[in-house]
């Protein structure tokens, strides 16, 4: 009897124990932000949660409707009952009103909804963004540009617009400006009074031709003119454009002097990564944000200070540390330009040397170069998108 009666209860405590879970909940959430949030300057994944035996409350906000579902259903199968109070962004509160289109000459991004907070990134006039969210206490916008950055802007730098609101803008017909900087005027003549100033990469809905002028509309509904022979039409544009080392280089250099602005991306002041990418763009190459994510993309051409002599004209130099551990740390990007020299921002535009019997010969750059990537002859491949194909644009 007794010996039933311990086979009673180590059945009883079998079957007790298979019906708990074996896998912990914070496992599933490490692996489904693994997949859906590699980098948080592009991707939203606050996901936190309370647990009370098998029962499982997530909260916090995700901008992943399938990473969502995809963590909630292994959660259930792995035994767990799950309460689901997360988030998913674009927030119900901004009415279906999930893009915007930037109506400032530039606008700024940053880290948080404060205008003492540091900038992340800016925007150009006309530029698509998503809408996420909206700070109650500030009243700024959670947005994220073409290139998946996230950050904070003013809700006065954008007009917002519903998803058919933005097909249209997106269809509509539009100039891309391609002069450095200059202006929008109200008449078609330099003479009359300006709406605003505008600078290369910007884009505006175009109404026509009036002699040397086209008549534009701003996203918020203003309307202008700007010189026919600083811009062109966009869809015309992307057919056309192309790119070379030589046009790279050349277009650069026409940025010498330029001042440094952390975050900066227009033609006003730029930090590094921004003046390399506003080179390429102009060429229709869509490069990411930041120096280090640049870094992934293209053909590795070149590693170490003992490859600098497989260097070609128009490379993308990359500087920074290597770990411990042996993974690297990017924080800089340049642009070589031949004869061991190259192009970057850095305090302003100028050009430094990897030769030191050259009088721009920089030790410290030479000592901190990690690779060259090759990003001119792989356009469309290898990570190297293009404006033509940023589905924003």
């Amino acid at each position: 009897m007794k010996k039933m009666i311990m086979l009673l209860l180590a059945l009883t405590l079998l079957i007790s124990c298979s019906d708990i879970p074996v896998k912990p909940v914070q496992s599933f959430i490490n692996e489904t932000k693994a997949e859906v949030c590699p980098d948080r300057r592009v991707n939203i994944f606050d996901v936190e949660y309370k647990q009370s035996g098998k029962v499982v409350t997530l909260e916090g906000e995700i901008n992943s409707s399938e990473g969502l579902k995809t963590m909630v259903a292994a959660l259930e199968e792995e035994g767990y009952t799950v309460a689901n109070k997360i988030r998913l962004l674009p927030d119900q509160e901004l009415e279906g009103k999930i893009y915007g289109v930037i109506s400032r000459p530039v606008a700024n991004i940053r880290v948080e909804p404060s205008a003492r907070s540091e900038m992340a990134t800016q925007a150009i006039l006309g530029v698509p963004i998503r809408v996420y969210k909206k700070d109650i206490k500030s009243s700024d916008q959670y947005v994220q540009t073409p290139d998946g950055y996230l950050g904070w802007i003013e809700r006065g730098a954008y007009t917002a617009m519903t998803p058919i609101e933005f097909k249209a803008w997106k269809e509509s017909e539009k100039i891309i400006y391609l002069t450095d900087a200059g202006y929008v005027y109200e008449e078609p003549s330099c003479k009359s009074a300006k709406v605003s100033d505008i600078t290369a990469k910007s884009f505006l809905k175009e109404l026509g031709k009036e002699g040397d002028y086209v008549k534009v509309a701003y996203p918020d509904g203003r309307e202008g003119y700007v010189k026919a022979q600083d811009c062109m039409n966009f869809n015309e544009w992307k057919k056309s454009v192309s790119i070379s080392a030589e046009s790279v280089i050349e277009l650069a250099h026409t940025f010498m002097g330029r001042p440094y602005l952390w975050g900066g991306t227009s033609t006003k002041m730029l930090d590094c990564s921004g003046f390399v990418r506003t080179v390429m763009f102009l060429h229709g190459v869509y490069l990411p944000r930041d120096a280090s994510q640049q870094a992934l993309v293209g053909k590795t051409v070149a590693e170490g200070k003992e490859e600098l002599d497989k260097l070609k004209p128009g490379d993308l130099l990359f500087f920074g540390f290597i770990r411990e551990d042996g993974s690297e740390r990017i924080t800089h990007v340049g642009i070589y330009i031949g004869d061991g020299k190259f192009i970057h921002e850095a305090g302003d535009v100028n050009i430094l040397s990897f030769n030191p019997e050259d009088k721009n010969y920089s030790e410290y750059r030479y000592n901190l170069f990690i690779r060259a990537q090759d990003v001119i002859n792989h356009v469309g491949e290898l990570g190297v998108q293009t404006v033509a194909g940023n589905e924003l644009f």
